[in-house]
């Protein structure tokens, strides 16, 4: 199940030819319909995946270390915020270097995940 014209829904589509593709407008409630059995599988993003899997105990995120693509996310805001630009793109970088990007996406991102990951197929 996905939500219409997203990344997601293309990667389906590209990459999921034989399986039924159930598409519902309200991304949000994707992974409630997943848990209550209504679709299989959901594709998003490993953050999602880690988020969702957090909130509810029915769902599982077995392949979060194991992502199909590589990706990235990015920050909107208006035109002309260059003072707004210059400190989310230092607080980041000091966020990285310091590694509490990494600390932060264990705890809210893949720390949910854990009992669920599949081990790597000999």
């Amino acid at each position: 199940m996905e939500n219409p014209g997203g990344l997601n829904e293309q990667f389906a589509r590209e990459n999921l030819p034989d399986a039924t593709l159930i598409i519902h407008d309200v991304n949000q409630e994707i992974p409630g319909l997943v848990a209550s059995g209504e679709a299989d599988v959901m594709i998003t993003e490993i953050m999602e995946a880690g988020y969702y899997a957090g909130q509810d105990e029915r769902l599982a995120a077995p392949l979060i270390h194991e992502p199909f693509t590589d990706g990235e996310l990015g920050v909107l805001m208006p035109k002309g915020s260059e003072d707004l630009l210059d400190y989310v793109n230092g607080f980041l970088a000091k966020e990285k270097e310091s590694g509490r990007i990494d600390e932060l996406a264990e705890k809210y991102f893949y720390g949910y995940a854990e009992d669920d990951v599949l081990e790597p197929a000999a």
